[in-house]
């Protein structure tokens, strides 16, 4: 007999309270991506001022802050796209929420496609199933 470590799928069943709670989590991160923009477009205007005086210096950082930017902006729009596909989640859909590792004891016979097949279902922040143990 042999333990190993083995990946175990965490999934989540999609509820009514799960994609209110998510499309929160999402909107909260688009407001703190506002909050970046925001600050990138204060700190550019001191570059543009500055970029008046001299040129030279400040073209390498005002091109530096227009790619954060527009990071930021492809984000934001990600993050949109999905709090829109949260709501059509389907109520009793599973969706893959992330994974985490446990033991299992091996032995010569063990069917190994059960043994690494295993998965936690949760519903509504507690566990509603093991699967595979």
């Amino acid at each position: 007999m042999l333990t190993i470590t083995r990946p175990v799928m965490v999934k989540v069943r999609v509820t009514d309270n799960y994609k209110k709670s998510l499309a929160m989590e999402l909107r909260q991160t688009v407001a703190k991506l506002e909050l970046e923009l925001q600050q990138i477009e204060y700190q550019t205007r001191k570059l543009q001022e500055i970029a008046k005086k001299n040129p030279g210096a400040a073209e390498a950082a005002l091109a530096q802050w227009e790619q954060e930017k527009q990071k930021r902006l492809d984000t934001r729009l990600k993050l949109l796209d999905k709090i829109k596909e949260v709501g059509k989640l389907e109520n009793g859909s599973e969706v893959l929420q992330g994974k985490v590792e446990s033991f299992v004891q091996v032995q010569v016979g063990d069917d190994w496609n059960r043994l690494m097949s295993a998965e936690i279902i949760l519903e509504d922040g507690k566990v509603a199933e093991i699967r595979g143990s």
